[in-house]
């Protein structure tokens, strides 16, 4: 008998655990469930690596804004630097290349001319010399009398000769000036690496060893320090975490089989668990797009697994809940606020 006494027990108690569990799910006007408040949270990193050199805070400790949580170095590596300067002398390499090629074209091109002109006032001169030697010949052949027309071909072809050297001088000219302006002028894309590499060379110098002084965004709290003091930290590692001084938001899960709808703009009243005359009014201001796993801590029972909707909920800071402090949370009816 007493056996039966107790399995019949052991029922009524598990379903009066079941009935704690999923009974908000019996009322459609208002439900409670558990929730936690919390902060908007900032980690604190930079895009190149630093060097702590002092922590001057600790977590949890409440700091002022503007005041000065850590210092820090940034060393720009002799690498960087040495691979700067060899990319330099490497540009500079290429720019002498290309003016020598320059010059030896203007060279190229100079020679050409006087080997031209040479050639063809050779050919000038042998016409002349052909029209001297005839003339000298009628004059002294006193019975016969040359006209002028007799030497006007070889006249003609001496100016176009004279011609065709005037017009290869100025082709020829032309191209060297050109030439000559661009090697005055330089080679311009290598110059304005060289340029740039040479502002960052001086950057880098003058930035060596650079301090830095970190300092709190806010009034707020310290939270997790991710570093010790003389640590290299690489690129966007978090050196900190800075927390509001109060929480803003407060996080919850609607059970899924809740038949109320929860929307945006709905107002629930927080509670604080430890002392409930703790108490506000927020307003959802966001919800989760699928169904989870409620989190153990909030769950009425907690070694039973239940499932449901996340929500966000808006409150004053002007509050005094902890970071993190587990609150309840009572849906308050539309038709009442």
């Amino acid at each position: 008998m007493k056996q039966f006494n107790l399995f019949y027990i052991s029922v009524l108690l598990s379903c009066a655990l079941l009935y704690l569990v999923l009974g908000q799910s019996k009322d459609n006007s208002s439900f409670s469930i558990y929730g936690f408040a919390e902060s908007n949270e900032t980690e604190v990193n930079y895009n190149y690596p630093v060097v702590v050199e002092k922590i001057l805070v600790t977590p949890g400790e409440k700091v002022d804004s503007g005041q000065v949580l850590m210092h820090l170095t940034r060393r720009k590596s002799k690498e960087t630097m040495a691979d700067q300067g060899f990319r330099i002398a490497e540009l500079r390499a290429k720019e002498n290349v290309w003016r020598q090629k320059l010059d030896n074209e203007v060279a190229e091109w100079e020679l050409s001319k006087q080997t031209k002109t040479t050639e063809l006032q050779t050919k000038i001169d042998q016409i002349r010399k052909e029209i001297a030697f005839k003339k000298s010949l009628a004059s002294d052949l006193k019975t016969i009398k040359n006209s002028p027309a007799t030497f006007k071909p070889m006249e003609d072809e001496i100016a176009e000769l004279e011609e065709e050297k005037s017009l290869y001088h100025s082709t020829i000219n032309l191209k060297i000036e050109g030439l000559r302006k661009e090697i005055a002028i330089g080679n311009t894309p290598i110059q304005e690496q060289i340029s740039l590499l040479n502002a960052e060379q001086e950057f880098d110098v003058s930035q060596e060893v650079l301090e830095i002084d970190v300092f709190a965004p806010a009034t707020g709290l310290v939270g997790n320090i991710s570093c010790k003091e003389h640590e290299h930290v690489p690129s966007y590692s978090t050196l900190l975490s800075f927390y509001e001084p109060h929480s803003s938001i407060v996080t919850g899960f609607v059970h899924e089989d809740v038949t109320v709808v929860v929307a945006l703009g709905d107002v629930f009243q927080i509670s604080s668990l430890s002392d409930p005359s703790i108490t506000y009014e927020g307003v959802v201001t966001g919800l989760g797009s699928r169904i989870v796993e409620i989190p153990t801590r909030l769950r009425k029972l907690e070694t039973l697994k239940t499932y449901g909707r996340e929500i966000n909920i808006s409150i004053s800071p002007d509050n005094n809940f902890l970071q993190k402090e587990k609150v309840s949370l009572s849906y308050i009816d539309k038709s009442k606020t």
